[in-house]
């Protein structure tokens, strides 16, 4: 397209429309900035406080005799703290620890239970 050509045709747009377009541009280009933004603010606010826990926790174990009554539940229940997710990956980790497939256990025996203590 020739240069005369261009100038015709852009000769012919009026100018509210022309306006209209890097009004458009300008909008865009606004939004891309907001955007990236707050893309880097959230990336450098902390947003895990449970990382700190763990930094300040210590992984320790104890060794408990079961009695008539106890569940692996009732167990984890009086050892588990805020460093695991939940109760279920809790009882997987002790169930892992003792070489055990399923929830059952028995009175008079002893069983290993992993918890967090707060460090030194």
């Amino acid at each position: 397209m020739s240069q005369t050509t261009f100038t015709l045709i852009t000769g012919q747009i009026p100018a509210r429309i022309i306006h209209f377009i890097h009004k458009k541009q300008f909008f865009a280009l606004l939004g891309i900035l907001i955007a990236i933004t707050l893309t880097v603010f959230f990336l450098l606010i902390p947003t895990d406080v449970t990382a700190q826990k763990l930094v300040d926790s210590k992984k320790q174990i104890v060794s408990v005799q079961i009695k008539k009554g106890d569940t692996l539940w009732s167990i984890a229940d009086e050892y588990i703290t805020d460093d695991y997710k939940n109760m279920k990956s809790y009882i997987r980790e002790i169930k892992e620890t003792n070489g055990l497939s399923s929830d059952t256990i028995h009175e008079g025996n002893y069983i290993v239970i992993p918890y967090f203590a707060q460090g030194e």
